[in-house]
């Protein structure tokens, strides 16, 4: 890429091309040397700020709340619980109720006569500064009165269980069933050759995002307005949702999102401290603070995964695969958070993943259990479903003898059978998964490589290959038959100045992925203008009309194709401006270098694009019919969802003496359809193998049988540490999808899909000849060191 140096707009340089390079971020200036500006940083005249008593009981009934040392303490405003709100106590809603789903539980922002989790918001306290909230918040005395708990799925559904909410028999929020029905995958697999069954767990775990959670409520009696910031993925639908919550009608409300210290699914709802706050705020005439401590974080903000998976595969001699069957049961927790139903919906439809199958029974049961809400977390649902059927895979492949690459192979949706619908009905528009696989074992050096296994074992050392092959869905279509009570179409306004600079407003919320860049990238490239030039604005309900956030991977496919859309339309209005400047038809008017010009050397004469913008602007003489200014809307809803893929592989070795695991090497290879910012993209997905690699080795949210959470700080839970974290040799195909222009699917979630696959399959291949057939994530060295054990045993 040339990078010219800023000239006259009259001088003719090198034609921008920005699609396909590595452009550097332009934001990083500003985030690393600290001029990023987060929630926490914005302090409004008379701030105050709030501190959140919460029950320290997973299940109990509330006998009293005495809250009067509390109220006396210095510099307290005000202590309120779900009795002093009265009619103002917000109904926490949700975005996702599956279509046989009658009811969802209530969830008050403030627990009214029962606690149902360690965690759970009683009350809340506000005072002048955040040391003198949270001192008086220690002084609030609940008296409980203990319950039974339950905090396993399984165990949820038991009938002598304890019921967390009377209206929900057998703590089942929903029970759905996709695909054939149980008589046709019996009838399949009665001529199978094989038929076996796995259990596999996907733990839960936490987002942790580097910042947490933190909200700012300012209401403003005179205007009767609510202005709230939040480092949300998703502005409006937290706008839309705290209109409902609150009753402030919503076009007096505003949602701002400054910078966000990371996302990752578990800033995508509302949550009850945002309603709490905006009541508040109204209530006390003064803005009011709230910021989530790291130890609230763990119990206060939902949390992702926590499925258990029983599996039934049927398959033919040859490890051709014709029936697959899944009963999920998915931990939802004490209530429906905002995407809590639809996660484990969405694992379930991407259960047969890259494979050709033709029959699949799948059943979910959503287990409300004395745990804190599940939620979205970076992949949601797909990496739930690779691991699946990617365990499935190499268990059939054991069990045939044949080569699990093979497998696949024989398995694979080909390619000229694209656009596939599998046999849950979803369709995948486009793959190449034999290419991609291929791809990853040529890096590997697969044969090489497993020639090295092999004299590892003759030396006593425990080493193992794994493979990873997934495929997954983005760009969020039409998914309203699921229930999903949010638009899949993204709108971009470009406007132009006087001096021909641009401000494109969008609709996503950026939380780290490079956004800034990637989508002056697209505008540039279809104006012709230097980035310099590109204004992006985000985050702001009351700039950009509407859009449906940060998630599902969709930000380019479809806030940048309704980008393109829009510096197209530009363009066009633009060309006939300066035909009407140049005075010749509009078809014989070309651009290039940030000028227009007349085609064939007819005339010397030239325009450049800021004369344009000012011609446009200024309105006194213009095409008959044509508006001025050069401002244009452009709205993009996608026909159906793009469906990116991979393969990873991964090399292990297995201390038996400590159980430890060494990931010698890791190999990605992934297909996002075409990419705008090569950089970018991989560094997306170096952070999601980072999170892929968290999950399978150390992170996990557990908690003792009495609900107490158990894994609260960082040295319980164990993020990935850097000693964890391999070389990661990356690789691309490119498959553009037929849905978008820009041929783009999406690259934000892919990393995180093929690690526990990957890892785990490579850990198990490490320790076949001890005769370990199976273990559960986490990989914690004393698991895989039991596991040794007893298998030896």
């Amino acid at each position: 890429m040339t990078i010219l140096a800023k000239t006259d707009d009259t001088t003719a340089t090198d034609a921008p091309v920005y699609i396909g390079k590595s452009v550097r971020r332009r934001e990083d200036e500003r985030l690393l040397s600290g001029y990023g500006r987060f929630t926490e940083d914005i302090a409004p005249h008379g701030l105050t700020h709030a501190s959140i008593v919460r029950s320290r009981e997973a299940h109990a009934l509330i006998r009293s709340i005495d809250t009067h040392q509390a109220k006396a303490a210095p510099g307290v405003i005000t202590v309120l619980t779900a009795q002093d709100l009265g009619d103002e106590l917000p109904i926490i809603p949700t975005d996702w109720i599956l279509p046989i789903m009658t009811h969802i539980p209530t969830r008050y922002a403030l627990a009214k006569d029962r606690v149902r989790f360690v965690g759970e918001a009683v009350a809340i306290v506000v005072a002048e500064t955040r040391a003198q909230a949270d001192d008086a918040a220690a002084l609030v005395n609940i008296t409980y009165e203990s319950l039974p708990v339950v905090v396993e799925s399984q165990a949820a559904l038991q009938p002598d269980a304890p019921l967390l909410h009377d209206d929900f028999p057998n703590n089942t929020a929903f029970l759905w069933h996709i695909g054939a029905t149980h008589e046709q995958f019996d009838a399949a697999a009665e001529s199978a050759h094989l038929v076996l069954t796995l259990r596999l767990e996907n733990q839960r775990i936490s987002a942790a995002p580097m910042e947490c959670r933190a909200v700012l409520a300012e209401f403003d009696r005179g205007s009767h307005r609510l202005r709230l910031h939040t480092g949300t993925q998703n502005v409006h639908v937290v706008k839309r949702n705290l209109s409902r919550a609150t009753g402030i009608p919503e076009h007096k409300v505003q949602v701002i999102t400054p910078d966000v210290g990371g996302g990752f699914g578990a800033k995508l709802c509302l949550y009850p401290e945002d309603a709490l706050l905006a009541v508040i705020s109204r209530r006390i005439g003064r803005p009011v603070r709230w910021a989530e401590t790291r130890s609230e974080n763990f119990v206060g903000s939902s949390h992702g995964r926590d499925h258990v998976e029983l599996v039934t595969v049927a398959a033919n001699k040859d490890g051709k695969i014709i029936a697959l069957k899944t009963v999920t049961y998915a931990n939802v927790g004490a209530y429906i958070s905002g995407m809590g139903a639809g996660i484990p919906a969405v694992a379930t439809l991407m259960a047969p993943g890259c494979y050709d199958i033709p029959v699949v029974s799948a059943d979910v049961y959503g287990c409300l259990t004395n745990t804190t809400t599940t939620e979205t977390y970076r992949g949601a649902g797909r990496p739930e479903a690779a691991y699946l059927i990617e365990r499935t895979i190499e268990a059939v492949a054991e069990k045939l003898g044949i080569d699990s690459v093979e497998i696949r192979r024989r398995n694979f949706i080909p390619p000229e059978k694209f656009p596939h619908t599998t046999g849950v009905g979803f369709t995948l528009d486009s793959g190449n998964y034999a290419g991609a696989l291929q791809m990853a074992l040529d890096m590997l050096d697969h044969e090489a490589v497993r020639k090295e296994q092999e004299e590892a074992r003759r030396e006593g050392r425990l080493v193992g290959i794994g493979i990873g092959s997934y495929v997954e869905f983005c760009g969020f279509g039409d998914a309203m038959f699921l229930g999903f009570d949010r638009s899949s179409w993204e709108q971009a306004v470009i406007a132009v100045s006087r001096t021909g600079k641009v401000t494109v407003q969008l609709g996503t919320v950026p939380a780290g992925q490079g956004h800034d860049t990637t989508f002056a990238q697209i505008v540039g490239q279809e104006m012709g203008i230097p980035l310099d030039d590109i204004e992006i604005v985000f985050g702001d309900t009351d700039i950009a009309h509407y859009g449906t956030g940060t998630f599902n991977s969709r930000s380019v496919s479809n806030a940048g194709s309704a980008s393109a859309m829009a510096a197209k339309k530009i363009m066009v209005k633009a060309k006939r401006v300066a035909a009407h400047m140049l005075r010749v038809d509009v078809a014989d008017v070309l651009y290039e270098n940030r000028l227009f010009y007349v085609a064939g050397g007819k005339t010397d004469r030239r325009v450049s694009f800021s004369e344009v913008a000012q011609s446009a602007i200024q309105g006194s003489d213009l095409p008959e019919g044509l508006e001025p200014s050069l401002k244009e809307m452009a709205l993009y809803k996608p026909p159906n969802f793009t469906a990116p893929f991979g393969t990873h592989i991964a090399m292990v070795e297995v201390d038996p003496e400590t159980g430890s695991v060494d990931i010698k090497r890791y190999i990605a290879v992934d297909d996002c359809g075409n990419i705008i910012n090569p950089q970018l993209a991989t560094g997306q997905i170096h952070g999601g193998i980072a999170q892929g690699i968290g999950q399978v080795m150390s992170e996990h949210i557990t908690f003792d049988a009495n609900g107490q959470p158990t894994s609260g700080t960082f040295l319980e839970y164990g993020p990935p540490r850097a000693h964890q974290m391999p070389r990661m040799e990356t690789g691309h195909t490119v498959t553009p999808t037929p849905y978008n222009e820009l041929g783009a699917k999406g690259a934000g979630e892919s990393g995180i899909i093929g690690p526990p696959p990957a890892i785990m399959n490579a850990v198990l291949d490490a320790l076949r000849p001890v005769g370990v057939k199976h273990i559960d994530m986490p990989l914690s060295p004393p698991r895989v060191w039991a596991a040794i054990k007893e298998a030896r045993q």
